[in-house]
């Protein structure tokens, strides 16, 4: 059963319990009050007709005439209702069918029903031994309320005709946002997850819809986020096997020339060069691949890094560059290693990027609570449209350049996940020919930080 459906028979049962119940004890307190009434002037019409018998009874009496069964029934006759008349235990006279048989006691009253009518039977003890009964019909009063409350069921089934048609037409009007819900949720399941509700009903419903609509936002993003990975994963293997495949053939090509062919000491030192390059590029592949991958993995533990002390250990890294760092530097908050590679790699992209001898400037600049690491050169720069790609793994602007160099394209893919494993992330200004700043942010160290 729908939920509407629910709804509907809910709200008639609900709607036919409190009519029914409400028009029963309507029609049952209307009833009381006539009974009531119609009791009271039954009771007073047998006093008065007990007060008239005992009267002329005593008339008689009192002239000297014969008070027997002739006489009484005479006078009990001449009543305008129903009556017995017992003495004793002898019934005297009866004018109707039933009373012969109720010997009631002084002030009795009891309902007789006989085969089409109802009594109401009054019972009063007279003097000389003598009891009076009279009867009087209620059938009128029966049929009032039995024709009221056939009336009533008929209403009532009138009014719940007509109140199921308009509730379950309330009732589509108030579900009628669940199946939008409902229809959504499967789209979404489908694979739309661009669906979205967008109800505005004002009340719960169009919070759930919000709701709703809030968790298809986060699923969407997370499906985005999942494809976007699958999308990097796939190319970081293809670029990652076509890296691997470049050097290899080469290495293989210059072995292979090595041993089958004879060739002059020249070519031998020529060959085995190249070897040495591609297998020392492979090398340095691989070491930044595992830094990469170590750093996804593994948390990082930040101390205090005072920044003159990494000075000495950059120029060592980078014996060939002509490096220019700041004379005075804070500590900051970081790894000490992660960051001597972060910067190693920035000023060897820079050292790459530059004509032979060009300047390297290390750059610091405090502002608060925070240090910016700086390191530009005046090299070719790298288009705006390509800048976002960058830090791609195996990511490079110029491809054959940076091969010749010995560059893998993890240089800056490794700096920015050092810098995120810090709190913070690369800042790249470029402009061709002008050359490249690449910025981080980090936090000055405090003895009270966490």
């Amino acid at each position: 059963m729908r939920y509407f459906q629910k709804l509907l028979c809910l709200l008639i049962l609900v709607l036919a319990a409190s009519f029914g119940v409400g028009g029963c004890v309507l029609l049952y307190s209307d009833f009381s009050v006539q009974r009531s009434r119609m009791a009271a002037a039954n009771a007073a019409a047998h006093a008065q007709a007990c007060t008239l018998l005992q009267t002329e009874i005593l008339d008689l009496q009192r002239r000297g005439i014969s008070t027997g069964d002739a006489a009484l029934t005479a006078r009990v006759t001449a009543q305008d209702v129903p009556a017995a008349l017992w003495r004793g235990d002898t019934l005297v006279c009866a004018t109707l069918e039933g009373l012969q048989s109720l010997p009631l006691g002084d002030a009795a009253t009891v309902t007789v029903r006989t085969e089409n009518s109802i009594y109401a039977v009054y019972a009063s003890d007279l003097q000389g031994g003598l009891r009076l009964v009279t009867a009087y019909d209620l059938t009128g009063l029966y049929r009032d309320r039995n024709a009221a409350l056939m009336r009533f069921l008929l209403l009532e089934a009138a009014v719940l005709a007509a109140a199921s048609a308009v509730t379950a037409l309330l009732a589509r009007r108030l579900t009628r946002p669940l199946a939008v819900l409902t229809d959504a949720g499967a789209q979404i399941a489908a694979g739309d997850y661009a669906r979205r509700t967008d109800l505005h009903t004002g009340d719960e419903i169009e919070e759930l819809s919000r709701s709703f609509d809030k968790m298809a936002d986060a699923v969407q993003e997370k499906i985005a986020d999942l494809e976007a990975d699958v999308q990097r994963r796939e190319d970081f293997v293809g670029a990652f096997t076509h890296e691997l495949k470049t050097p290899m053939t080469s290495i293989i090509g210059y072995a292979d020339m090595l041993h089958t062919m004879q060739t002059d000491p020249d070519e031998q030192r020529e060959a085995a060069a190249a070897i040495v390059h591609e297998g020392r590029r492979l090398e340095a592949l691989s070491r930044k691949l595992l830094a990469l991958l170590g750093l996804n993995e593994e948390g990082v533990e930040l101390t205090a890094v005072p920044l003159p002390a990494l000075w000495p250990r950059l120029h060592a890294a980078c014996p060939d560059v002509s490096l220019r760092t700041p004379a005075a530097a804070p500590t900051v908050r970081g790894d000490a290693d992660l960051l001597l590679d972060l910067l190693c790699n920035l000023v060897q992209n820079a050292a790459k990027a530059s004509a032979p001898g060009a300047p390297v400037l290390v750059l610091c600049a405090q502002a608060g609570d925070a240090v910016t690491l700086t390191v530009a050169d005046r090299g070719c720069g790298i288009p705006p449209e390509l800048i976002p790609r960058v830090t791609e793994p195996f990511y490079m602007v110029d491809k054959s350049r940076a091969r010749r160099q010995g560059g893998s394209g993890l240089g800056l893919a490794l700096c920015q996940r050092i810098a995120a494993a810090h709190g913070s992330a690369l800042r790249i200004e470029s402009e061709p020919g002008r050359g490249t700043r690449v910025s981080v942010t980090l936090p000055v160290w405090k003895e009270d930080a966490p």
